[in-house]
């Protein structure tokens, strides 16, 4: 039974001893709890040490005071408060005399609770262990289960928090932890690199939970999931139906992966639709560049190659490998749309930036070819000189040359011709182990061009086919285990590694492959694994020789990362260490050893770090983190007055930075934990004023509305909402401000304001994915007006419009409740029979619905069977309703009684509604008006069952001939229902009698 249910029962229960006592006894219980109420408010003083005293005289004078448990658990907490280092000592004294009491449990999860906190997981899961002795509820078992999880996550054992996670949905399928548990599996193996793992985990929660908060936070979880297993359609599908729920980012990320996921199924107008969403999304940004890339591969599949040409060209500003490859393509699909001349000029301007690196042999060789189509073969020479000149870096060295003997040829240089030819010969003999070379060579251009697969495959069968112990397929082996990992596919590349270093202990490349070795288990999450391989590499190779970056730095880093992610700090801090000073990455370590020192709960030697880190590399990258996370270790250790002079450090230094916003809105943060709410309302205000396109502008409004409300103020945010919109109409979150706006109505119960806001919003949004919401909320407002046509109207056009929106079905259920309530039964049955369409969790009040239109009709089987299709408490009412119809009055009891006894919702109150009526139509009117009352007990939140209880009581005392009494309840009922179709009929009965 519910604990206000409890407390309730044993208020009246108490006050009925108290009114058969006589008047001293009757004294003597008044000032029993006052001693108590005294002891309890000294505690809730804060003054434990007088609340335990007074609370543990109260219980030894009285050990059979029914309140004598009570104090004895105020008792302990007093003492525990008082002497923390004791607590347990204090709980567990308690817990020996008491083991079956609810205090007990809640002992128990406190202990829980503080071991977790102070990290100690593993006693935290005994505790949450032990309470499960303790017979707890259905609720408490599924919370209990969760903290274990949590605290199993904590101990780094992801695979018993996972456990935990899924025992908890499965057995508690209807408590509120059973969607925060999956989504939860979920991310831990999304935090592993575990994507298809993670997906089906996701799955199961959208299966299960398909509208529920916790189901719209997969966000862009499950579709990059998808997008990384290279499951496109799937990934597609994922994105777009998070897409009502992402944020601007996130959003913008969502659309480009949705464009490279059409572009990869060649579903070429989509790809199309979604990387201009893109562009318009980035537009004036350099991230603008690579949806143009991608829109000009688009057109290039399609064959209209003057348009990727267009593309390609706009994606080509700049000096990275995207501009590279873009001027290089469009030179390409000038020539494919015939535009030989435009061709030439684009690959000239190739050569006059790039001379050498990526692409630029490639470049060259379509260049030189242009020339050669056009007859231009002094041109073609030209090109193909610098090339073999550098034959030692070339990786078409046969094809280069052929080509420049076939220009040397075409321009009558025949000497020089038969020498190109001679050296393109020389790379294309029919000799075995030359075969087996060429063979190697084409699989290292493959590499080279980054078609990983191909490539493995290519030094795969060099390694198989060459002699033992040669050198070629030594080599093979240790390219076809990078093939591998540059595939993303680090099982078998560890897997190759791992054999190349066993059989070639003493290869020049066996340090390489060490190192390789290293990050394929760091890569895949296995950080303990990786370390070994990662330490004999640093500790026994030099770097190669053409190292562009310095390995062993990022070997320490590396070590260090991994005891970082295995949660051993202080170990992560001794790797970083040796990095220090290091260029580059030194920066990277101390920022490190800083955020190792915070996740030790070192709080001031991470403050100390972080500052070393600004003096000693003020120009890092990562300089504005490190300054925003010294605030931000402030702000959550309650050091408000320093926190917000730490964060504004981040505006004065870093002003156009999105550190800097950020970094306001946590100002007024600090202010209103400190309880300075009109100095939290200026500083969400500034995030408004300063920062009208962050993030952060949502969140300042309900910062002001929150601070208001909590310093008893009236709340503006609404007004300043107004202004805001007002001086920022173009703003990337005007839309979804608009929408919040109207809603924040809709929630305050300005239902009028919120129709008005609704309709205006729908008319001038251009956002389609908010549309389903926008129309659902407006029918509930109509609804809360009573607007029921209007309320219909704006459902149906949720279901019509929007069938594939996660609003269709709950748009369908409430047209089933609206016509049901309107006795249009036959219509109701309808639209519940559609929801039971959607599937899923819909399919069980579909059903509920369909038997109570079925049961209206009077058709008992077809009403019947529909509950029998159901599952519950719901099902078992609507059964109970059944034989109520059928006159079975034991069996609607024996149905209903159970619900009754357990639920707290309004069917716990219908059902107790129908006890009081089985025995009422069984005659048993004392029995009847016991149920009757429960009713206005238990469930008066309910006012038409309450309503109806009333009414069927006065009949049961008319029934018993006790006019008086009847009269007095028909009364009261209108008092206190007046208006309703009850009070209606009590007037009836009163006039009549």
């Amino acid at each position: 039974m519910p604990t206000h249910r409890l407390c309730t029962l044993f208020s009246l229960t108490l006050l009925l001893a108290l009114l058969s006592l006589p008047l001293s006894a009757q004294d003597t219980r008044q000032s029993d709890l006052e001693t108590y109420n005294r002891g309890v408010d000294l505690f809730e003083q804060g003054l434990y040490r007088q609340a335990a005293r007074l609370l543990g005289d109260f219980a030894s004078e009285r050990p059979d005071h029914q309140l004598a448990a009570s104090a004895l658990f105020y008792r302990a907490r007093a003492l525990a408060q008082d002497d923390s280092a004791r607590t347990a000592d204090y709980y567990e004294s308690f817990l020996a005399d008491h083991p079956r009491s609810e205090f007990s449990r809640r002992l128990l999860f406190e202990l829980g609770d503080k071991a977790a906190r102070d990290s100690n997981f593993s006693q935290a899961i005994a505790y949450y262990r032990r309470s499960f002795d303790h017979g707890l509820t259905d609720a408490e078992s599924a919370q209990a289960r969760y903290w274990m999880a949590e605290a199993a996550v904590g101990l780094g054992d992801y695979g018993q928090a996972r456990s935990h996670y899924l025992t908890l949905a499965d057995n508690h399928p209807d408590s509120e932890w059973a969607p925060k548990a999956l989504y939860s599996r979920g991310r831990l193996y999304l935090s592993e690199n575990r994507y298809d793992s993670s997906t089906v985990a996701f799955e199961l929660l959208r299966e299960r939970f398909p509208n529920h908060e916790m189901t719209r936070r997969i966000g862009t979880a499950l579709g990059e999931s998808y997008y990384q297993q290279g499951e496109y359609g799937q990934a597609i599908e994922a994105f777009e139906s998070a897409m009502p729920y992402l944020e601007d980012e996130l959003r913008t990320k969502a659309v480009y992966l949705i464009a490279e996921s059409h572009n990869y199924l060649n579903q070429l107008d989509q790809a199309s639709k979604y990387y201009l969403q893109y562009i318009n999304r980035t537009r004036g940004t350099d991230r603008e560049r690579q949806a143009h890339y991608g829109l000009g591969w688009v057109y290039h599949k399609q064959q209209i190659y003057h348009w990727s040409a267009d593309e390609f060209e706009q994606a080509a500003s700049g000096d990275d490998e995207l501009a590279r490859k873009a001027l290089y393509y469009k030179a390409v699909n000038e020539k494919l749309g015939g535009r030989y001349a435009d061709a030439m000029s684009t690959f000239q301007q190739f050569g006059e930036r790039y001379s050498e690196g990526l692409w630029v042999e490639e470049a060259y060789y379509e260049w030189a070819i242009t020339a050669f189509e056009m007859g231009d073969y002094p041109q073609a020479i030209e090109v193909l000189l610098p090339l073999v000149r550098n034959e030692e870096s070339l990786d078409w060295t046969g094809k280069v040359y052929t080509l420049l003997g076939e220009s040397y040829f075409a321009n009558k240089e025949y000497t020089r011709a038969l020498q190109a030819f001679e050296a393109a010969e020389q790379v294309t003999d029919i000799d075995p182990e030359i075969k087996r070379q060429a063979r190697f060579q084409r699989a290292w251009v493959q590499y080279r061009n980054q078609a990983y697969e191909q490539a493995q495959e290519g030094f795969q069968q060099v390694y198989a086919e060459a002699p033992s112990g040669s050198e070629l397929g030594r080599e093979a082996l240790f390219w076809s285990a990078d093939s591998y990992y540059n595939r993303q596919d680090y099982g078998p590349a560890s897997r190759q590694y791992a054999r190349f270093i066993n059989e070639n202990p003493d290869h020049e490349l066996n340090g390489a492959a060490r190192y390789a070795l290293g990050w394929s288990y760091f890569k895949m999450g296995q950080y303990q694994q990786a370390i070994e391989p990662l330490r004999t590499f640093l500790n026994e190779y030099e770097p190669p020789s053409i190292a562009l970056y310095p390995y062993d730095t990022d070997t320490k880093l590396r070590i260090g990362d991994a005891h970082y992610a295995l949660g051993q700090y202080q170990e992560a801090i001794s790797a970083y260490e040796t990095a220090i000073g290091a260029e580059p990455g030194g920066d990277y370590a101390m920022f490190q050893i800083g955020n190792s020192y915070y996740r030790n709960e070192q709080t001031y030697e991470a403050v100390t770090t972080f500052r070393r880190f600004l003096r000693i590399y003020p120009y890092s990258t990562l300089r504005e983190q490190a300054q925003y996370n010294i605030a931000y270790i402030y702000l959550n250790t309650g050091n408000y007055t320093q926190a917000v002079e730490e964060f504004q450090t981040v505006i004065n230094k870093y002003p156009n930075t999105s550190w800097a916003a950020r970094s306001q809105y946590n100002i007024g943060d600090a202010h209103y934990n400190a309880g300075q709410y009109d100095r939290a309302v200026q500083a969400y205000r500034t995030v408004m004023e300063e920062y009208p396109e962050s993030e952060y502008i949502i969140e300042a409004v309900n910062g002001i509305q929150y601070s208001q409300l909590s310093a008893g103020e009236s709340d503006s945010s609404m007004t300043v909402l107004e202004e805001f919109l007002a001086d920022n109409p173009s703003s990337s979150t005007a839309d979804r401000l608009r929408y919040r706006q109207a809603e924040t109505l809709l929630q305050s119960g300005d239902y009028e304001g919120a129709v008005a806001e609704f309709q205006q919003y729908i008319r001038v949004t251009n956002n389609q994915e908010l549309l389903p919401d926008a129309h659902f909320n407006l029918a509930n407002a109509y609804e809360q007006t009573g607007n029921m046509q209007q309320a219909v109207a704006s459902y149906q056009t949720v279901a019509e419009e929007f069938p594939q929106s996660q609003r269709a079905a709950p748009s369908l259920a409430a047209l089933g409740r609206i016509h049901q309530q309107r006795g249009d039964y036959a219509q109701a049955y309808s639209f519940f029979e559609k929801l039971a369409g959607e599937g899923g969790s819909y399919v069980q009040e579909a059903h509920i619905g369909m038997g109570n239109a079925r049961l209206a009709q009077g058709q008992l089987e077809a009403a019947a069977g529909h509950f029998e299709s159901a599952s519950g408490d719901a099902a078992s009412v609507g059964l109970a309703k059944v034989e109520l119809q059928r006159q079975n009055f034991a069996a609607a009891e024996e149905l209903a009684a159970p619900v009754a006894e357990s639920n707290s919702t309004e069917i716990g109150a219908e059902a107790q509604y129908l006890v009081g009526q089985s025995r009422q139509r069984r005659g048993q009117y004392e029995q009847a008006l016991s149920a009757y009352s429960n009713v206005r007990v238990l469930y008066e939140a309910f006012d038409t069952w309450v309503a109806r209880a009333m009414l069927r009581s006065a009949e049961c005392y008319i029934q018993q001939g006790n006019p008086g009494e009847a009269r007095n309840t028909l009364n009261a009922l209108l008092d206190r229902f007046p208006g309703t179709p009850e009070a209606r009929e009590a007037q009836r009965m009163l006039e009549s009698d």
